[in-house]
């Protein structure tokens, strides 16, 4: 089938037409309808992961805030048992220790107030057994009244928390055991106020939902207790949490014909798990109003589309149809027998006219400079060893060289000091910077002989070519004035210092990667004291002097990184690298200096008892990255964030707890041998520290310098005494471990009175 093009061009309609329309009509209404439909479904689903995103960020917070109180909780409880008159209460006897009564009901009533979370304080005691709070006073319980706090006396941890359901008291406890060492005697509790601590977990009750605490014993903490309903909902979704098979921080949940996220996290600091839930309606509204507008707006516009369409598809086809007429007709517009598919008789066209030009591409596409670029990077790196010299010649010549009765130089260009330029550029951007150098250096060397390889590592390679005839001599003040422009080109326009290296001219193509390879070599010799310098090796090289290592730096600063000091390790770690260059004369001496002391902190590490030095740090990777930097400034750098940064860190973490242990044991060291000579260093001693090490350790603890601790045991015994016994001054003084002169002294300095006077006191 055939149709006639004549003169009534814009009535023609064949393929093209029909299918230029159909393909406008989809573009401009398919897109219109799938944005509007898209939109909320995407819209919806985009809110939904929004609002449990936002819900579970929330909840994490509240979570952390009720860790954080619970916590702070736990410390007031364990300062209370951490006080001296704790180890008083064995078998104390109230009435006759009146003092000493009034002051522990005081520190119950202080208790009570240290937090918001705290209902009311207790205190059991076994022998006999009696249960203690300072607003209900002491209360003497029988065998079988006595029995569910005798049961706390044998749980593993001296620091729990319980649910209680005794007959003199009942609700949610955290319970800590008395004393803090040594076998128990009693434990104190203290009853969480559950409504403080709903509120502090609470949800916004304008959007709906709930939110409830399961504690460990699966008791339901929740503000319910006013609405059935919500009772009813909290009691549906711990079941809900219970059944489900696949264990999530997050989930949907349907009930009562709505949508909620449920979100649940775990209180770390209890084991507790926070619950809470969010209806999802109050957030899709406004996304379904927009989604609804936009399919209205899109229906309205339907026939406005069909109209242009057609209209556009009519201009469309009319350069069609002169591309027929040149194609079929150039010589008049007399009408023609055409097929009746124009785009496959136009494709026809096409590949004729294609096929003609195909040799013309091929050259010019032998020309492209990515594959030259491409071509010298295979040679010089010694991956065209296998062809032969007349090989590489005629590849030459296919790409647009010219090698025939030529010499050839390799140079290579290293940028230095891309550190300097850390506030203009990130780390990852080297390739940009090697880019900008190569654009400079092809606009400085811009003829057919020179050819510019990126290396993309902040080097760049040079390829260049000079007749046979030209004298060495002449060759090698050419290639000094070209490397003198371009380095002092890149460092004013980059800032960055250079060391160009010139290779020997060769005049075999084969010869090449070997000239490359003594060029590379060649820039690790150059001198570190000279910012722009070129490297010829048509010149003999100097010799070096021997370097100096020094070794006592290194020692002190493996000490210092292997002890945990980490500004010393940084102070060192400067004074190492200022040394290290300063007799480190070259590139070569530098790296191998900075090898070595990688060397002796991994010794260091593996021989230390603190850590296993290969479960932290990957020795082979950081060799290979060592071994690429090129400045002292960017090895310091490199030390301080890939060694010392890490290596103080993992020490910190294991230190911690070690420090907490042994803190420990100076306490229970000093209430039980405080009426010896016992002092700092001893104590130091019999744990295997230092003294100052130990200082440090017990005023980060418990807050309080040794001897301020010390002296206060003493002190709070010397008053037990001085109220409950008829000694005299120097009895007192020698049993709490002082002599009589000094006690009288360092009493009336902490307490504003002589022992004397506070015994008359207190009598009163």
């Amino acid at each position: 089938m055939k149709k006639r093009l004549g003169k009534g061009l814009l009535l023609y309609r064949g393929h093209a037409f029909r299918r230029s329309l159909l393909l406008i009509l989809i573009v401009t209404t398919i897109p219109t309808l799938l944005i509007a439909v898209s939109s909320y479904y995407i819209g919806v689903s985009y809110i939904e992961r929004e609002v449990e995103r936002t819900h579970k960020l929330q909840l994490d917070y509240t979570v952390k805030q009720v860790s954080d109180a619970l916590g702070h909780l736990q410390v007031g409880m364990n300062q209370w048992t951490l006080n001296p008159m704790s180890d008083k209460l064995r078998g104390i006897d109230f009435k006759d220790n009146y003092a000493f009564s009034k002051e522990f009901f005081e520190s119950l009533t202080v208790l009570n107030n240290s937090s918001a979370l705290i209902d009311q304080s207790f205190v059991y005691l076994e022998n006999p057994p009696r249960l203690i709070s300072d607003s209900q006073g002491i209360h003497k319980l029988e065998e079988s009244g006595a029995k569910p706090y005798h049961e706390l006396l044998a749980v593993k941890e001296r620091l729990f928390w319980r649910m209680l359901q005794a007959p003199a008291l009942d609700g949610l406890f955290v319970i800590h055991k008395l004393p803090v060492i040594g076998e128990p005697f009693g434990v104190i509790m203290a009853r969480i106020n559950e409504k403080q601590l709903l509120n502090l977990a609470g949800f916004d009750a304008g959007l709906g939902g709930t939110v409830f605490i399961l504690n460990r014993e699966g008791t339901l903490l929740s503000r319910d207790l006013f609405s059935p309903a919500v009772k009813e909902m909290n009691e549906a979704l711990v079941k809900e949490i219970s059944v489900k098979q696949e264990k999530s921080s997050s989930f949907r949940w349907s009930w009562g014909n709505e949508l909620y996220v449920v979100s649940t996290a775990t209180i770390p600091i209890t084991g507790w798990e926070l619950v809470s839930t969010v209806p999802m309606s109050e957030f899709l509204k406004p996304i379904v109003l927009v989604s609804r507008l936009i399919m209205a707006v899109g229906l309205i516009s339907l026939l406005f589309v069909l109209l242009s369409s057609w209209y556009a598809s009519v201009r469309l086809v009319q350069p069609l149809h002169r591309l027929l007429r040149t194609l079929i007709s150039p010589a008049g517009p007399e009408p023609l027998l055409v097929p009746k598919d124009e785009i496959q008789y136009i494709e026809e066209q096409w590949r004729n006219l294609s096929r003609e030009s195909h040799l013309l591409q091929s050259r010019l596409e032998g020309q492209h400079s990515s594959l030259r670029t491409g071509f010298l990077l295979q040679l010089v790196q010694g991956h065209l060893q296998l062809l032969q010299e007349q090989e590489i010649t005629q590849r030459m010549e296919q790409y647009g060289w010219e090698p025939e009765g030529q010499q050839f130089v390799v140079m290579v260009v290293q940028l230095l000091g891309f550190h300097r330029l850390q506030g203009s550029f990130r780390e990852d951007e080297q390739p940009l910077v090697t880019f900008a150098a190569v654009n400079i250096i092809e606009e400085l060397t811009g003829n057919d002989n020179v050819s510019v390889m990126n290396l993309h590592d902040l080097s760049v390679g040079l390829f260049t070519m000079f007749p046979r005839e030209v004298s060495p001599a002449e060759v090698a003040e050419r290639l000094k004035r070209m490397a003198s422009e371009i380095g002092h080109s890149l460092h004013r326009i980059l800032k960055m210092d250079t060391v160009i290296g010139l290779g020997q001219p060769v005049s075999a193509i084969s010869r090449v990667p070997i000239a490359w390879e003594e060029v590379q070599q060649a820039l690790r010799h150059r001198k570190l004291d000279v910012p722009n310098q070129i490297i010829d090796l048509n010149e003999p090289m100097s010799e070096h002097a021997d370097s100096r290592y020094p070794f006592t730096l290194e020692q002190d600063l493996v000490h210092a990184m292997v002890s945990g000091l980490g500004e010393e390790s940084h102070r060192l770690l400067g004074l190492f690298f200022q040394e290290l260059k300063a007799h480190a004369k070259r590139e070569l001496l530098l790296q191998q200096g900075s090898l070595k002391l990688l060397g002796a902190v991994q010794g260091a590490l593996m021989q230390s008892d603190v850590m296993q030095a290969g479960s932290l740090f990957d020795w082979g990777q950081l060799y290979a990255e060592l071994l690429a930097l090129k400045d002292s400034d960017e090895m310091q750098v490199w030390y301080a964030a890939r060694i010392v940064e890490p290596l103080m860190a993992e020490l910190m973490h294991h230190q911690n707890d070690r420090a907490r242990d042994l803190v420990e044991r100076t306490v229970g060291m000093i209430r039980s041998e405080y009426q010896t000579d016992i002092s700092l260093d001893s104590c130091a001693d019999r744990l295997g520290i230092s003294s100052s090490g130990l200082s440090k350790l017990f005023l980060q603890v418990t807050g309080m310098y040794f001897v301020d601790y010390l002296t206060k045991t003493r002190l709070d015994q010397a008053k037990e005494l001085l109220i409950g016994s008829e000694l005299k001054m120097q009895e007192i003084a020698v049993q709490v471990g002082y002599q009589p002169t000094y006690f009288n002294r360092i009493f009336k300095k902490m307490e504003g009175m002589t022992p004397k006077d506070f015994r008359e006191h207190n009598k009163l």
